[in-house]
């Protein structure tokens, strides 16, 4: 009897250390942790911050994650700011990013982005321009060489099965045309996307991508045709 009242008694001594501490103990880990903590140094301590900031789940957190990375936030969330009042909107500052993105939700799903009184999230002008192009060296076989350099965007998938042909088009002619990376990838969140070796735009793979945005393993190609037309087969 006296083993029970002690387990009682230091089971409550922990609930009450908890309540002083500010609150319950939340499991951040989720379906998707492991994917994105390897694609994004970042993502922990932000989705951590969203979570929190915002009051809603660690999934839920995931996906403003994921929405944001697609409007250009690009480090570590560092603030989020809710008015009193105001449960459907928030603000959130990050490291690297000039100005804050307002965010709008629902329930803990995103409705709208903007920042700087410009809709970023779901506008769906040309979202491929919107994206920040990020650059990262090539190296060697060994690792202790610089060869080359590399570029990519994130977009999140529904952001690129959305895009229209047009779209694609103006991208591939003014970003990738010409900018003399040894590949450009257009990078999805589920570990897929378009990469141009040699920044030939001409020539998109479709595929599952590795970390660095290389194709591992090809579904398709996207190759433009007579007339300024572009044609998409499977593989």
């Amino acid at each position: 009897m006296k083993k029970r009242f002690f387990s009682f008694a230091v089971a409550a001594a922990l609930v009450l250390g908890l309540a002083g501490c500010g609150g319950v103990l939340v499991d951040y880990e989720t379906p998707k942790s492991e994917e994105l903590s390897t694609q994004y140094d970042f993502y922990s301590d932000s989705q951590r911050e969203l979570s929190s900031g915002m009051a809603i789940t660690p999934e839920q957190a995931d996906e403003v994650f994921l929405v944001l990375i697609s409007c250009g936030m690009d480090g570590k969330v560092s603030s989020v700011t809710r008015k009193a009042g105001d449960e459907g909107h928030c603000t959130v500052s990050a490291l690297g990013s000039l100005g804050a993105f307002d965010v709008y939700y629902t329930d803990g799903v995103v409705d709208r982005v903007e920042k700087g009184g410009k809709e970023l999230y779901p506008e769906m002008y040309n979202v491929l321009l919107d994206c920040k192009v990020k650059v990262a060296d090539v190296k060697n076989g060994l690792g202790t060489d610089v060869i080359g350099q590399r570029a990519y965007i994130d977009i999140l998938k529904s952001q690129l099965v959305a895009v229209s042909e047009d779209d694609y088009k103006e991208f591939v002619e003014t970003v990738v045309k010409d900018s003399g990376y040894n590949w450009f990838s257009i990078m999805c969140e589920d570990g897929t996307g378009i990469t141009f070796p040699g920044s030939m735009y001409f020539v998109g793979e479709y595929g599952k991508q590795d970390k660095d945005g290389s194709i591992l393993e090809k579904f398709g190609t996207i190759s433009i045709q007579e007339g300024e037309t572009y044609l998409y087969e499977e593989s």
